[in-house]
């Protein structure tokens, strides 16, 4: 107990003659030693590298994650929904419903970014190739100057970790990059619907069907006429349905080839057949970002 109220009187006098920053410098650099009961003891110090540094996922700003306990973000690639189909299992005998995503002419490295010329760390994928005329004049010298390649009709960007692993011209392999039972993340286009209703858009409530309701399929109040004497921002109405980008997260790979250019993911993906979209290694909050 006396040790205690002896430390604790230090600390004061300490605060009330050099204040916080004197206390804070003395306890950064070394650790302090004082002289309670006739034995010489030291007091807590706090390390030198106590300033962490410390990135805010874009999701989820409140949550602070330590820059070294996190998993590397890998390379993914571009491919083509091809449809889906059903995957028999021969060991389990179980049927599982698959999408097949098509690897076409691509998938080369158009260019890569570093924080000292860009500021971030990317890695630019050109996928599909086509014919030269197709393309504008801009992104056509753009695939000549970096890596030499032929007409591309999309480009796409995956920002990792680390790109020392790549350079222009590469021909990216699925092989290389995923294996079987892997996660992936697959973002793309959804189907656009069109315009449509509350209830289709939204989920709302039908009015009822019997003869005499006025609002079978009505939207309803969207507001009141006095206070605030206007519509909300945000309100959920009718209108534009689908087309729009969609992340589908989580789904296991279920076969690959690079010899038939092919993915096998379990479930569905955002679009319909003929639709760009871009696999990638599973991206978890709190692990990698």
């Amino acid at each position: 107990m006396r040790v205690g109220i002896a430390a604790a009187l230090f600390m004061v006098g300490t605060l009330a003659m050099g204040g916080y920053s004197t206390l804070g410098s003395a306890l950064r650099t070394t650790s302090p030693k004082i002289v309670i009961g006739g034995k010489m003891m030291s007091l807590p110090s706090i390390p030198s590298d106590y300033g962490r540094d410390v990135k805010v996922c874009s999701r989820q700003r409140k949550y602070e994650i330590r820059e070294h306990f996190r998993e590397p973000i890998k390379m993914g690639m571009v491919g083509t929904k091809a449809g889906m189909t059903t995957y028999f299992d021969q060991e389990t005998g179980e049927a599982h419903p698959v999408t097949v995503i098509a690897l076409e002419a691509g998938n080369q490295v158009a260019q890569v970014k570093t924080k000292e010329t860009d500021g971030y760390d990317a890695v630019q994928v050109a996928y599909k190739q086509c014919r030269d005329r197709t393309i504008t004049w801009p992104e056509r010298q753009h695939l000549r100057k970096h890596g030499n390649l032929p007409a591309m009709k999309h480009l796409r960007e995956f920002k990792i970790s680390d790109v020392s692993g790549f350079e222009p011209g590469q021909q990216l392999k699925a092989e290389d990059l995923f294996e079987i039972g892997d996660f992936v993340d697959v973002a793309g286009t959804s189907v656009g619907k069109g315009f449509q209703g509350s209830v289709r858009r939204w989920g709302m409530k039908r009015g009822p069907m019997t003869h005499g309701s006025k609002s079978h399929r009505q939207h309803g109040s969207i507001g009141c006429s006095a206070t605030p004497s206007r519509v909300y921002k945000g309100l959920k109405m009718a209108g534009n349905m689908g087309n729009e980008r969609v992340t589908v997260k989580k789904l296991p790979i279920m076969a690959l080839s690079d010899d038939e250019n092919y993915i096998v993911v379990r479930g569905s993906v955002p679009g319909k057949k003929g639709t760009i979209v871009e696999v990638r290694p599973t991206k978890i909050v709190g692990v990698h970002c």
